[in-house]
């Protein structure tokens, strides 16, 4: 499947429906994906050096994505995790730092249940999330996010 098409299906993956009713393993695993596709077209961007406009386009899409997934995480008490003068607040960096670093402690095999947990909309899912609380988490960007927050 081309890039545009993996694209597109992935943006109307995210309706309405799911940004307010999906639980918030959902949502950071969306989160995730986008940010992974944004670095892959940064990746790509950087490596080709030309379709500057065609990268800008793709790159302005994924961040519009990503931006409608991070104010779906106001229902989690985030407060403005994206704002269009400011981009990413540095609440919504602490959750999503919050949830990457419990999702790296995980194994292969706790990675692939979870997945399969999800695939399936087993609530059993749900059992699985970071402890503690994510507004003590560091608030770094990802690279190529600092232009965003």
């Amino acid at each position: 499947m081309s890039e545009a098409k993996l694209e597109l299906n992935v943006m109307q993956e995210f309706d309405t429906e799911f940004l307010v009713h999906a639980p918030e393993i959902y949502i950071f695993s969306a989160c995730r994906h986008v940010v992974a596709l944004v670095k892959d077209a940064e990746w790509a961007g950087a490596s080709s050096g030309k379709n500057a406009s065609l990268h800008g386009e793709r790159r302005n899409r994924l961040f519009a994505q990503l931006s409608a997934l991070a104010q779906a995480t106001e229902r989690f008490d985030i407060v403005l995790p994206f704002t269009p003068e400011s981009g990413f607040s540095r609440f919504f960096w602490r959750w999503f730092n919050w949830w990457s670093d419990y999702r790296q402690g995980l194994t292969h095999e706790q990675l692939d249940h979870i997945h399969r947990l999800q695939d399936e909309n087993d609530l059993a899912a749900l059992d699985y999330r970071p402890t503690g609380d994510w507004l003590t988490h560091p608030a770094p960007a990802l690279l190529g996010f600092q232009g965003f927050c």
